[in-house]
């Protein structure tokens, strides 16, 4: 069973699924190991954990190292640390349950000098990290009793040497870190000054800012009545719009009618024009015949002009002669009234019309008024009939 654990690679329990990394290591099988990390790099990023068991009363049966922690116990070559190291070179700051580097515990467990300079140079500052009981790896050797030991002293010489170096560079560090504290503080200092009077600046240019912004307040509320006025004259104009669509689009519909109905009028046109053409051909047609028959009854009127003269002549002595002979008639009836008006007066019966005084004073007149009466009468018809005859 296996966990992703948050400092390397996945976690393991060492009763259930230890690695073969960690199992040749464990057993000092050097070269094994070699060959596994060579076949399989990821098993040095793989955390062995052990939780011990139900009957463990001893601390030190429950851990968690990786492959190079147990390296490092087991007093591993330096060939093999160094291919951990090159395959994961993160696990120089790894620590154990405990709190140990790997530097911890190689300088615990005696390693070579060699080992011991790999994993410093891995990871330069474990010289002065301390683990859970608070000893840094010169604390761990820095004993009486190891001293007799070369490889010991060939240990604590090197970490003792890069130990001063170490703090020396740190102290460099420090100075050069206060020296810069010194100089931003002076540039803080200076920039401070200056940030001050740009944010006076600032400050006034946002008070004028905010004078403007406060007019343009009263601007924005003012374009808000007019929005709101322009908003209700859109809505008008557009309500007025939709009309004037809808009228439109009755108009372009009475206009399409119309347009059918002209179309059908200039069919009808069409057709009209064709006959006015025909009729104004055959009025063409009648004035010519008419100007033809004209000429034929002018030259008849001329032909006959003279024979109408004499006929009129003939007619009017003819009427003369009629008025003349009506005239005689009529003077003959008068005689003949007269004679027998007094022939009836002489046997002594009476006239069957009764006269008047006016036709007795007529009887009273001369025959000469009776001549001229007749005359004007005669007269008058014969203008009368000459008057017909002319019509």
């Amino acid at each position: 069973m296996s966990t992703e654990s948050f400092n390397g690679g996945p976690e393991v329990l060492y009763q259930e699924a230890a690695t073969a990394l960690f199992l040749a290591i464990e057993e000092m099988e050097w070269r094994e190991a070699f060959d596994i990390l060579q076949k399989d790099p990821g098993q040095a990023r793989t955390w062995i954990r052990s939780k011990g068991t139900e009957s463990t009363t001893f601390d030190w049966s429950v851990w968690r190292r990786l492959p190079i922690h147990e390296a490092c116990r087991r007093q591993a070559p330096a060939w093999l640390v160094s291919e951990l190291l090159s395959k994961f070179p993160q696990s120089a700051y790894m620590e154990t349950n405990l709190g140990e580097l790997p530097l911890h515990l190689a300088v615990d467990k005696a390693c070579a000098p060699e080992v011991v300079n790999l994993i410093m140079v891995s990871n330069w500052g474990g010289i002065v990290a301390q683990d859970q009981a608070g000893r840094t790896p010169l604390d761990i050797i820095d004993r009486s009793e190891l001293m007799q030991f070369e490889d010991y002293r060939i240990v604590y010489d090197s970490l003792s040497r890069c130990h001063k170096a170490y703090m020396q560079v740190q102290k460099a560090a420090q100075e050069e870190q206060a020296a810069l504290k010194r100089k931003q503080k002076a540039t803080f200092n200076a920039v401070s000054k200056r940030h001050q009077e740009e944010i006076r600046i600032e400050q006034e240019k946002h008070s004028k800012l905010l004078d403007a912004m406060e007019e343009l307040k009263q601007q924005m509320e003012s374009m808000k009545e007019v929005s709101t006025a322009k908003d209700h004259q859109i809505k008008k104009h557009q309500k007025e719009r939709q009309r004037w669509l809808e009228t439109t689009r009755d108009l372009e519909m009475k206009v399409a009618g119309l347009n059918r109905e002209l179309e059908s009028e200039k069919g009808q046109i069409k057709v009209l024009v064709r006959k006015i053409e025909q009729k104004e051909q055959e009025i063409n047609d009648k004035e010519r015949k008419i100007e033809v028959l004209s000429e034929d009854l002018r030259n008849i009127a001329v032909s006959n002009n003279t024979d109408i003269m004499e006929c009129l002549a003939e007619t009017e002595k003819r009427m003369r002669t009629m008025v003349s002979s009506q005239i005689a008639l009529q003077q003959l009836l008068a005689k003949k009234s007269k004679d027998l008006r007094s022939l009836l007066k002489q046997r002594g019966i009476s006239s069957p019309d009764a006269k008047g005084p006016d036709e007795i004073q007529d009887e009273k007149k001369t025959e000469s008024d009776l001549e001229v009466e007749n005359e004007q009468a005669n007269a008058a018809m014969m203008a009368a009939a000459i008057a017909a005859l002319q019509t």
